[in-house]
């Protein structure tokens, strides 16, 4: 017979102040019922704060403070991430990849003769390049 766990799902709530309420209600039952689920043992905490049942080695759910809703006197007193990690938060607003050069090269597509292309690869993996200066020799402006 498998046991019903405690939940806390709230992916259905808003912001309105009904969800806040709602929220609450569902974390003090979550909180009422995890601690519950404590006191009579036979479950132990992970390195993580999660529960994890001893018998079956099944997770039950994290701890409740984990969980717990923070209170507008927490949120308020919270940090934005640039203060507090400032080089997290320029990799998040940078994207992922290397930063844009200035003078990026400009991707085109090219027909050219099959024994032109293996004249270029077969003096090397640097082939690109080495076109790349051939055509820029040739060019007007050289």
């Amino acid at each position: 017979m498998a046991e019903k766990w405690p939940s806390f799902v709230t992916s259905d709530l808003g912001d309105s102040p009904k969800d806040d309420a709602e929220m609450q209600r569902r974390w003090e039952t979550y909180d009422r019922e995890m601690r519950e689920l404590i006191a009579v043992g036979k479950i132990h905490q992970d390195e993580d704060g999660w529960w994890v049942d001893d018998a079956t080695g099944e997770l039950i759910g994290p701890d409740p403070e984990i969980e717990r809703p923070r209170t507008d006197e927490e949120l308020s007193r919270l940090k934005p991430i640039d203060e507090v990690l400032p080089k997290l938060a320029e990799s998040i607003r940078r994207g992922r990849g290397r930063p844009r050069l200035h003078n990026a090269k400009q991707a085109v597509t090219l027909r050219l003769d099959p024994d032109v292309v293996e004249r270029f690869k077969s003096e090397g993996d640097d082939w690109r390049t080495r076109m790349a200066q051939a055509v820029k020799k040739a060019s007007p402006r050289g």
